[in-house]
């Protein structure tokens, strides 16, 4: 082979890496960042929401943690945000709450007739989407997990039985603590109303629960009791919802003491 031959494939090489290296530095060696609109999309808006924190304005704090639940309440926030800017009635607000997101933002609301978010009134009256959202946050307070808790948390517990009532004392509450928190939610409401219609004559027990936070014994919530399931309503609650679970809490009257 030549010798020219052979300098003219080093030159060749020595161009090739130095090709390379260029188109490296230029296309790969770059980072390119993209910035939002902040008139069209804030930070929030490209998160995702991690956490939900609610109070009742007589039930106390809770921990939204289904995922799923978090995302469509969100949505229901973010098809609110966009609504132009009103002035809120100065009544009692219901809820207030937090909603966290991964990049570290959060948002912060009140709900009563209206609803504030992040310190804006977005609606200065009840709406289908603010109708919605406090019906989400509502069913965050019937899991069983937190009724066990309310109980846990109560002053004191009465039962209600044929024109009588009676003190729970400390064991029969925690029995009941430990029978709600494995009860199973009924959704179904058709198998509500076989289980009801099947009792003769059934039981009904009411449950009633002092809350002692603000140092007024307000009634927080009854529990009918049936055979084989239980109906519960918080008392506090604007649209008077009963939701029912399946579990036997008829024994819960044993061994309690007339008041």
């Amino acid at each position: 082979m030549k010798i020219s031959t052979i300098v003219y494939l080093i030159l060749m090489g020595i161009l090739f890496v130095l090709g390379l290296l260029l188109l490296q530095q230029n296309v790969f060696g770059r980072l390119h960042v993209i910035k939002d609109n902040p008139d069209i999309l804030n930070q929030s808006d490209n998160s995702v929401p991690t956490e939900l924190t609610i109070r009742h304005r007589a039930w106390g704090e809770q921990t939204i943690e289904d995922g799923n639940e978090i995302q469509r309440i969100t949505s229901l926030l973010k098809q609110m945000k966009t609504a132009t800017n009103e002035d809120c009635p100065a009544g009692m607000t219901t809820f207030t709450g937090t909603l966290r997101f991964l990049n570290g933002t959060s948002w912060s609301f009140s709900l009563g007739e209206g609803m504030i978010l992040n310190g804006r009134c977005i609606a200065a009256q009840p709406l289908s989407q603010t109708t919605m959202l406090k019906a989400r946050l509502l069913n965050a307070y019937h899991n069983p997990q937190q009724l066990s808790q309310q109980f846990n948390q109560a002053e004191e517990v009465i039962l209600f039985d044929a024109g009588r009532s009676r003190k729970i004392d400390s064991s029969l509450r925690k029995a009941l603590e430990e029978k709600i928190k494995r009860a199973e939610p009924m959704t179904d409401y058709e198998e509500v109303g076989r289980a009801l219609n099947s009792i003769d004559k059934p039981r009904v027990l009411q449950i009633t629960r002092y809350a002692n936070e603000t140092g007024k014994r307000d009634n927080l919530m009854n529990i009918t009791i049936y055979d084989a399931l239980f109906s519960v309503q918080y008392m506090d609650d604007d649209n008077g919802n009963t939701f029912y679970l399946k579990g036997s809490l008829a024994s819960v009257w044993k061994g309690a003491k007339r008041r």
